[in-house]
């Protein structure tokens, strides 16, 4: 979020400096600047380039500037504490102490229209509204904004979200790959979820935390993972380890011992999707896989496979 916020220009920090903000007024009706939300602008050109997450990134970092009181919750504070989120939220989400105010916002990103087309050159850009929320928040300050503590923040998002996404964020806080923050255990969700009203959302936490697994090293994994259970299948073992009497061959990640079958999680999506990249570059994904075992498993896996055939060759051969 730092390097979102970086490029936004506040009109209070202008009128600070020189006494005025018209300057910025001006540049947003010539058509230089947009305006993210009142008294906070950016540059066009820089705001046309950004990715779809880094302009949610600048939208709540946005919000926060022109509402300095506002507290994040559910899924932004989800994307704050850098946990795993299907796609990029409609929404900024905020907490309100107000049930009357709770509801959506339209987006308020904007900028002005050229006078020869009638174009703000917005048009195929999306814009973030504001969803407010009424419900207790246990609200702490992480990375200089409001936030939902960290174990509301995934409960609050595991009992709304579809299974797959849910199992995602519970191994990502559980597990090893949490190494940029604080992790959780699974007695911190379970405690946190006896607070719950509803039963049906209590089972759910439960019903999650069943199939959360420590040992997953991705979120296309743990989607997998979830997607296996839905249809049925026996749960794999994952990252299991093959050797043979030449040393290690290799470690998939997902084996079913009983049926002799072993399965990857792989495809393009781990290296191209804003999603799953997060803030990561495609360089960045690959290095971090050969690091960590994650990403780059499957090319890990097709070597694997290569120097099977190639043993068998020979031995078939030396037979």
């Amino acid at each position: 979020m730092d390097s979102a916020s970086a490029s936004l220009i506040l009109a209070s920090r202008r009128r600070a400096l020189t006494g005025s903000s018209r300057s910025l007024s001006r540049a947003y009706s010539n058509g230089e600047l947009v305006r993210v939300r009142f008294g906070v602008y950016c540059s066009k050109p820089a705001w046309l380039a950004l990715k779809a997450w880094q302009r949610y990134a600048a939208t709540v970092a946005a919000v926060a500037c022109s509402d300095p009181s506002a507290a994040f919750c559910y899924l932004t504070a989800l994307r704050l504490w850098r946990l795993p989120l299907p796609r990029v939220p409609e929404h900024i989400h905020i907490i309100t102490q107000s049930p009357q105010k709770a509801g959506r916002l339209p987006a308020t990103t904007c900028a002005a229209k050229d006078p020869k087309t009638g174009l703000t050159g917005l048009e195929q850009v999306r814009g973030y509204g504001i969803s407010r929320h009424h419900w207790a928040a246990d609200v702490v300050e992480h990375r200089g904004m409001a936030v939902t503590s960290l174990v509301q923040t995934v409960v609050d998002c595991i009992v709304r979200m579809e299974l797959p996404e849910a199992v995602a964020v519970v191994d990502a806080v559980l597990g090893s790959r949490r190494t940029n923050g604080e992790g959780l255990t699974r007695k911190d969700l379970l405690d946190w979820s006896d607070q719950l009203p509803s039963a049906a959302k209590r089972r759910r936490v439960v019903e999650v935390l069943a199939l959360a697994d420590e040992a997953s090293e991705s979120v296309g994994e743990s989607r997998s993972r979830a997607l296996i259970h839905v249809l049925g299948l026996p749960a794999p073992v994952l990252q299991h380890p093959f050797y043979d009497d030449e040393g290690f061959i290799g470690r998939t990640d997902f084996f079913w011992p009983e049926q002799r079958v072993i399965g990857e999680f792989d495809g393009d999506a781990k290296y191209l999707d804003d999603a799953l990249l997060g803030d990561m570059s495609t360089r960045e994904a690959i290095l971090a896989g050969e690091e960590t075992g994650g990403p780059a498993a499957g090319a890990r896996l097709q070597g694997c496979s290569l120097g099977l055939e190639d043993r068998n060759q020979r031995r078939a051969t030396e037979a």
